[in-house]
């Protein structure tokens, strides 16, 4: 495992993202990295190759250093693939289920496993919001909250005793794209304006009768009949996806995790759903929760 006086490089890895960050022995953050080389970028499975590319650029000390890596380095299309830990879990319950082999050059490298959850309808799992998770609970001291992660697999969280209780995931992100860009919902004018509170809300509003398939097509009718217009298209698909998604919040007080574009659309939504929402930063997030996982690893070791 990790000794209690090394630096330790950190390592988010998934699907389309690279960042690296490095810790002193007091889990103190010294410098980070971001590069271009997703999961989908490394045609040849040659992990080893593409993070040495980066690191030696980086910290040329770094074959001296442990690894820790979190995301979806650690599904079936990543460097290897990890089982995933069942809810409810701690920051202690991932780091005792830690993969770790040896690196080309030397030192362990140890991945993070992802986190499942059985609800009444079947399987939910995610890889890499875990270390939000827990970074969320560190920055707010808290060891009970509800906090929902916006993004091309939508989270919604309960986190109760300083553990992760249950999830949804909600394909939201995904859907926006697929429909605002290949569906005929798809405006070419879209990216040419400014965002349209307006069209926005309305689409929150139609959204909550549950009839999702057939209310998305009032995004055709409406632009046909001069209700919104050609380039609020977009905002209105928006406010009708995320409208829909955060239904059952309702009432509710949660804390949203993610970048600050999606984190102002989420807090837009949820004042007028009054839902009782703070946003913060997903960066801020990950790096706190960095920091919980190394700690808990540099204890158990």
């Amino acid at each position: 495992m990790i000794n209690k006086n090394s630096k330790v490089i950190v390592i988010d890895w998934g699907t389309t993202n690279f960042r690296a960050f490095l810790l002193d022995s007091n889990n103190e953050l010294i410098s980070e990295t971001a590069a271009n080389i997703g999961l989908l970028s490394i045609n040849d499975g040659n992990f080893a190759r593409a993070l040495a590319s980066i690191l030696e650029k980086w910290q040329p000390d770094y074959k001296a250093m442990p690894i820790i890596m979190a995301g979806m380095v650690g599904s079936a299309k990543g460097w290897h693939n990890v089982d995933y830990v069942n809810c409810p879990m701690s920051a202690g319950d991932l780091c005792h289920s830690l993969f770790n082999f040896q690196l080309p050059w030397g030192p362990e490298a140890l991945i993070v496993p992802g986190v499942s959850y059985t609800s009444s309808i079947g399987k939910d799992v995610m890889r890499g919001e875990e270390i939000q998770i827990f970074g969320l609970a560190s920055l707010l001291k808290a060891h009970q909250f509800e906090a929902v992660f916006p993004g091309t697999h939508s989270k919604h969280v309960v986190f109760e005793q300083g553990q992760i209780l249950s999830f949804a995931t909600y394909m939201t992100g995904e859907l926006f794209s697929i429909l605002d860009k290949h569906s005929i919902l798809a405006s070419e004018k879209a990216d040419k304006h400014e965002f349209s509170s307006t069209a926005f809300y309305r689409g929150i509003n139609d959204a909550q009768d549950g009839q999702l398939t057939h209310r998305l097509f009032l995004a055709r009718t409406h632009m046909l009949f001069a209700q919104i217009q050609e380039s609020e298209v977009a905002d209105y698909i928006s406010g009708m996806l995320i409208g829909h998604e955060l239904q059952s919040k309702v009432g509710q007080k949660v804390a949203i995790v993610g970048s600050e574009h999606l984190n102002e659309r989420y807090l837009l939504a949820c004042k007028h759903m009054n839902i009782q929402a703070t946003a913060y930063d997903g960066n801020d997030c990950f790096v706190a929760g960095v920091k919980e996982i190394v700690l808990n690893c540099r204890e158990s070791s």
